[in-house]
């Protein structure tokens, strides 16, 4: 047995190497000198799917379950009177890359979306276990709040290899899609005597925007409302054209030691934020004599007449300077440590280990990310001129529970070329 397992260890020794740029849960974005690694040496096509969801009700396995069963008397049970957090974060990128003999050339499109909502208490306490508390009737209200923010950005990297490193830089447009920013409140009574519940709520908010035709959005909410403006692509151009934001990312890799500094986010230029769109939305549910009527308010959108003066980022937290080193050594799995300082906000840092089984890429990622602990592990598929990988992460604001995949996340990346 003790030779087979050492035969086995030795065989994943030879047949495991550094791939540190589509298989690691950090690319390029981590260091912009890591485009210039990957398994393509001329045309390289590509893009990513990434989607964080953290909350308290769904697990990894519950996904490969026939039922889902969703406990919320468990979940108020443990809010301990606080609000339900939920928060989903998503982006998705495609890119193209030439590689022409020592210097690499590469486009990149990314939308990015951050998302926090906060469920009132007493909500949740009316959906679980009702308004009746030691017989008497409680009439609940609360507040809480949804906060968003879609960021476009468009970056052009050009890389030089030497002999034994690798500088790269890229230049970043970006400007805010939208910035919500929003509260929800709810409230309930209740008529015992003639059998009768009230449960109404208003959701009410403003949207700061770089473009002007955001309510152009109306138009798919509201069947009487008719927009007459300029069209979402003409605007969204001009902003690109006008009102955007820059950044640049400076990096180097030693290819010999296998190890990379980079310093991340310089904002040269801030994004114009121009136009402020109010938000809102009212609705009910009534109970009368075990009759359900509801008045499900439709959201509207409209625009203020007065261009605002905002910029974004508007504080260093919003898009803060970060520099990142990582080092791989070349033994079993390739374990890569790897730091991030994020100024102002405190430092990150993890370890990867990675290699591959023949065509079939795997890696696992243990990161302390400042407010939260993170396992990605993934595997994928490589044939050279078509690569695939898929990744699951699991997230726990506690150590112990990362293996738990009580939340998650999943990203998906693809690429082709010669």
């Amino acid at each position: 047995m003790k030779k087979i397992i050492i035969s086995l260890l030795i065989l994943l020794s030879i047949i495991s190497f550094a791939n540190p740029n589509l298989n690691k849960p950090w690319n390029y974005s981590f260091n912009p000198a890591l485009m210039d690694y990957g398994t393509r040496n001329f045309i390289d096509i590509g893009g990513d799917f990434n989607l964080v969801f953290t909350q308290p009700f769904l697990n990894f396995n519950d996904l490969f379950k026939e039922s889902l069963v969703i406990d919320l008397n468990n979940i108020y049970d443990n809010l301990n009177g606080n609000n339900l957090k939920i928060y989903l974060n998503a982006d998705a990128m495609a890119y193209g890359k030439l590689h022409i003999w020592f210097a690499s050339f590469a486009q990149t499109v990314r939308i990015n979306t951050d998302t926090k909502i906060e469920l009132p208490n007493d909500l949740i306490k009316l959906i679980s276990y009702g308004n009746v508390n030691n017989g008497e009737i409680d009439n609940l209200e609360g507040e809480g709040l949804i906060n968003s923010k879609i960021i476009f950005e468009s970056s052009s990297y050009i890389s030089l290899q030497g002999r034994n490193s690798i500088f790269g830089l890229s230049l970043t447009r970006f400007f805010p899609i939208g910035l919500l920013k929003s509260n929800i409140k709810f409230d309930n009574v209740t008529d015992v005597d003639n059998a009768r519940m009230n449960i109404n709520y208003t959701y009410s908010g403003n949207i700061y925007s770089s473009m002007k035709s955001f309510e152009a959005i109306n138009t798919k909410l509201n069947e009487n409302y008719s927009y007459n403006g300029d069209g979402l692509y003409e605007d969204f151009m001009e902003v690109l054209s006008n009102d955007f934001g820059t950044k640049i990312n400076l990096g180097y890799i030693n290819k010999g030691g296998k190890w990379g500094l980079s310093l991340n986010d310089i904002v040269l230029k801030p994004a114009n934020v121009k136009y402020n769109y109010t938000l809102m939305a009212t609705g009910s549910i009534n109970v009368d004599n075990l009759e359900i009527i509801t008045d499900m308010g439709t959201p509207v959108i409209e625009k203020s007449e007065e261009n605002l003066s905002k910029t974004y980022p508007e504080t260093d937290l919003d898009m803060p300077i970060n520099v990142s080193f990582f080092k791989t050594f070349n033994i079993l799995f390739n374990p890569t440590p790897h730091i991030q300082y994020f100024l102002g906000k405190g430092l990150a840092w993890g370890i990867n280990f990675d290699g591959n089984l023949l065509f079939i890429p795997f890696w696992l990622d243990f990161s302390n990310n400042i407010d939260y602990w993170s396992l990605n592990t993934g595997l994928g598929l490589n044939l050279h001129i078509v690569d695939i990988n898929f990744s699951a992460e699991s997230n726990s604001f506690e150590l112990g529970n990362i293996f738990k995949f009580n939340n998650f996340s999943f990203k998906i990346n693809f690429a082709a070329g010669i």
